[in-house]
């Protein structure tokens, strides 16, 4: 794959399924931002294609489209029906004090902050199933389950329980992880080109059915700035308490 471009992964009758980069929209959005986005690529490759979910633009991984109305209507219901498998990785802020912990909040849009989200009593449910897969000095590695799909919902989750994801500009400190910080002789003036400088989450997996009932599990493999800052954080901490599972490699 060419630096910061999408991957196909999967070219069916049905639908596409595209390793999307950090950076890249999976939609044009309403503000003409001149940022690539993934519907306008996949268009002119393949002419019709139908929006069935997104990705934020800082998360990299799996995304599906439809290729005509009937697969479209079908993946939506499927998604609709939480009856997609969603499987996100993500590096959070400090060592977590669980190895598994399922988050039942529900969410709201802040009316404070355009476009960002709230934990309220009014809003939607919001079903994220969390586990620990690495941990290491001040980081840790977690695996994300989403039961259900809303905005933002694993970012606020985790900032909820005081673990943001890190440089998430929303609902963490926003702070690129920089290898030099993560050193004992780390001073805050060096100069080095962030491991990490965008919200470090990563849709992994995503797991569907056709309607011939045949299963699909698609996996996108972890983009170089998440694999480095797992290289440094593995080498620089005192102890690495579970291993990543193979799905994740």
């Amino acid at each position: 794959m060419k630096k910061n471009r999408p991957e196909i992964l999967i070219e069916h009758p049905d639908f596409i399924a595209v390793n999307k980069p950090a950076g890249w929209l999976s939609v044009p959005d309403r503000f003409d931002s001149g940022l690539p986005n993934l519907y306008a690529w996949l268009k002119e490759q393949y002419g019709e294609i139908l929006i069935v979910h997104r990705l934020d633009k800082d998360t990299s991984g799996v995304i599906v489209f439809a290729r005509h109305a009937d697969a479209h209507r079908w993946l939506c219901e499927q998604f609709a029906t939480h009856s997609i498998g969603k499987t996100y990785l993500g590096i959070v802020e400090g060592r977590v004090d669980f190895e598994e912990k399922t988050v039942v909040l529900p969410l709201a849009p802040d009316p404070k902050t355009p476009g960002k989200m709230r934990i309220h009593a009014s809003g939607r449910e919001a079903v994220t199933h969390l586990k620990l897969l690495e941990s290491y000095n001040r980081h840790s590695l977690l695996q994300m389950m989403p039961a259900t799909g809303r905005t933002h919902q694993i970012r606020l989750h985790l900032q909820h329980l005081g673990y943001p994801l890190v440089a998430d500009p929303l609902y963490g400190s926003g702070k690129p992880l920089m290898a030099a910080s993560l050193y004992r002789s780390f001073h805050p003036g060096d100069q080095e080109r962030p491991l990490i400088a965008r919200t470090a989450l990563h849709a992994a997996i995503i797991e569907l059915q056709v309607p011939n009932g045949q299963h699909h599990r698609i996996e996108a493999p972890l983009p170089k700035d998440i694999k480095a800052s797992l290289y440094q954080l593995r080498k620089t901490s005192a102890a690495v308490v579970q291993s990543i599972r193979n799905s994740s490699k």
